[in-house]
């Protein structure tokens, strides 16, 4: 019995042509991606000596407020690393870096792989990942005090809706007290 041969030896198919295809743009998109992220590295070490200038000239003790007041969307750990970064790069070449963790890492900005943290107990839980809710907040009353919401094209309005309505469901489980077993939010 020959084991080489498809099932269905009436309908071989050859799927070459695609293999090969599908194979070139996947090495092409690869090949793109690694470029994106070496200019990344490029373009956050231009940014950490921004950074650090500017922290220079903003004086001791106000740094973090001028940060929060004049790049709302750089969070303050970012602000560090890049400007760790702009500061140990000149003792570490980073032509081979291929990405922003590479160069983190070759630098000493990380010391190795991140720590997992343990997860809480469900007797206990809590609430650590708020910092994405307070920038959503944040960058919403700016939105509106820049165009009302009245004045949204509708479907922005529609968009941020469908976006926010996993978030509606949460608040009116924690409002209406937690049903025994709440199910998952997608």
């Amino acid at each position: 019995m020959n084991t080489t041969t498809p099932p269905d030896s009436t309908a071989a198919v050859n799927l070459s042509a695609q293999i090969n295809a599908t194979f070139h743009e996947a090495h092409s998109m690869a090949a793109s991606a690694t470029l994106t992220a070496r200019q990344a590295v490029t373009r956050a070490l231009e940014c950490g000596h921004l950074l650090n200038r500017q922290k220079i000239a903003v004086g001791h003790g106000h740094w973090q407020q001028w940060l929060a007041a004049n790049c709302p969307a750089i969070s303050f750990p970012t602000a560090r690393r890049y400007m760790m970064l702009a500061r140990r790069a000149g003792d570490v070449g980073l032509a081979d870096a291929a990405g922003l963790r590479q160069a983190y890492l070759a630098t000493g900005v990380f010391s190795g792989p991140p720590r997992l943290r343990r997860a809480p107990a469900a007797q206990s839980p809590t609430v650590a990942f708020v910092r994405g809710l307070d920038q959503f907040r944040r960058w919403f009353h700016r939105r509106t005090a820049e165009l009302p919401l009245d004045r949204w094209p509708p479907e922005a309005r529609r968009t941020l809706g469908h976006e926010l309505k996993w978030f509606a469901r949460l608040h009116a489980q924690l409002a209406s007290g937690l049903p025994e077993h709440p199910k998952p939010l997608p």
